[in-house]
């Protein structure tokens, strides 16, 4: 659901395009994923808007130090 091709998209966050490319292999600390700051935007985080309603029942992430935790 969260995908360009189903028209989601990143609304809050840096490098909001990263996110939703749909590449899970090229990415490190400087490229290839979404981030925030824990003291930006109040404690916004990060926002994706879904292209159409949906009951989320599974979040995949893949952290920028490619570690298994």
């Amino acid at each position: 659901m969260a995908s360009l091709r189903h028209e989601a998209a990143v609304i809050k966050g840096e490098m909001r395009t990263a996110l939703l490319d749909g590449d899970t292999n090229n990415y490190d600390l400087d490229r290839g994923f979404t981030r925030h700051g824990i003291d930006d935007d109040d404690g916004v985080g990060i926002i994706v808007r879904l292209g159409q309603p949906a009951i989320i029942n599974t979040i995949n992430m893949l952290l920028w130090d490619k570690d298994t935790r």
